[in-house]
């Protein structure tokens, strides 16, 4: 008999995705951060803290109950292939359906019908090559005592965490080492090593709940700093490439401090079977997949949500909050919706067949 999982990962798993979802209203908003509103634009980029937070802890509770796994579950895979694909299509045919409207091209048409090789959704094509090597992950874990697994993960953080951050140099030479494969595997280690030797790693919660609030405190100082450094014009916080997301990417050893801190936390919560929450647990993947489709993203912040426009109010950061608490539950429900269809259509085949 399966034994029922404790609700204290699962509760994680949706603070976590709320927290990804959090930081989407951020990048997404279009705020135009004016040189002279330092305090103010620190406040409207605070979620985006928030973000990588919760990818890396997705990635830590995936590392922790992986790590003593030997073989691949194919299952899993298909599972999580299947859901990626029928989000997709669905987009793709409700875009249709609209006559385009602006919402679709060819590069956006091949992303949502080959969404996994195409990295549609970059976390997901990087968990599933991830997951592929997990095998191969484990038996460096496995192999390595304590006193070694400390230099390995030393070499790693500093090579891909440490020197990325501060310097923008992607030392393992990938374009986009912050949000790939590579920087997750980093983050699997970490998550194999707290599984490993979980027994020497005894905090209490008050001293893990402190520093993960102290961790917090010092990325929005760096926030604040990079936005005094806009003001004067030394560098450019709005290019491109959005500067102050460097010190909250997922190599970021801001991020990656603050989320091993908060996992520790949620590991420790003795929170027994709760049907609810883990139930709840079980859409996240869709709610991340959902609210990061492309026709989806398109609809919601150009057409539907112009959060912009509040740029300059003294709520914004609730307004933030309110925005993303109503993204998270409509596709929370979405995805409701798709798996009690689901149920129900298995049901009939079973008892068609009897």
């Amino acid at each position: 008999m399966k034994k029922d999982r404790k609700s204290n990962i699962e509760l994680l798993r949706i603070v976590s995705m709320f927290m990804i979802v959090f930081s989407h209203v951020t990048w997404e908003g279009r705020f135009s951060y004016p040189k002279s509103n330092i305090l103010h634009n620190t406040i409207i980029q605070f979620p985006w803290l928030f973000g990588q937070i919760g990818v890396i802890v997705f990635t830590l509770i995936s590392a922790y109950f992986l790590s003593k796994k030997k073989e691949i579950n194919v299952k899993s895979i298909s599972k999580l292939a299947k859901i990626t694909w029928f989000w997709s299509i669905l987009a793709l045919m409700i875009a249709i359906i609209m006559g385009g409207n602006g919402l679709l091209n060819l590069k956006i048409i091949i992303n949502l019908l080959f969404p996994i090789l195409r990295g549609t959704y970059w976390y997901v094509t990087a968990y599933i090559a991830m997951y592929l090597l997990m095998p191969y992950l484990n038996i460096v874990i496995d192999k390595l005592n304590k006193r070694n697994y400390i230099i390995f993960l030393t070499l790693l953080l500093v090579i891909c965490s440490v020197i990325p951050t501060f310097t923008g140099v992607t030392a393992l030479d990938s374009a986009n080492n912050s949000g790939s494969v590579y920087s997750l595997i980093v983050i699997y280690f970490i998550g194999g090593f707290i599984r490993k030797f979980e027994n020497d790693l005894v905090y209490s919660n008050k001293k893990l709940i402190g520093l993960f609030i102290i961790s917090i405190i010092i990325s929005t100082i760096m926030l604040y700093l990079l936005n005094f450094l806009n003001s004067r014009g030394i560098i450019d916080i709005n290019s491109t490439n959005k500067l102050y997301g460097r010190f909250a990417k997922t190599n970021s050893i801001f991020q990656i401090i603050s989320s091993t801190l908060l996992f520790l936390f949620f590991k420790n919560i003795n929170i027994n079977y709760s049907k609810v929450i883990n139930y709840i647990a079980g859409s996240m993947i869709s709610v991340y997949i959902i609210h990061t489709n492309p026709v989806v993203m398109n609809i919601l912040w150009n057409k539907i949500i112009r959060i912009s426009i509040y740029e300059r109010s003294r709520y914004i950061l609730f307004i933030e909050l309110v925005v993303a608490a109503g993204v998270f539950c409509s596709s929370l429900i979405l995805d409701i919706l798709r798996r009690e269809i689901s149920d129900f259509c298995k049901k009939k085949v079973i008892l068609s067949k009897h």
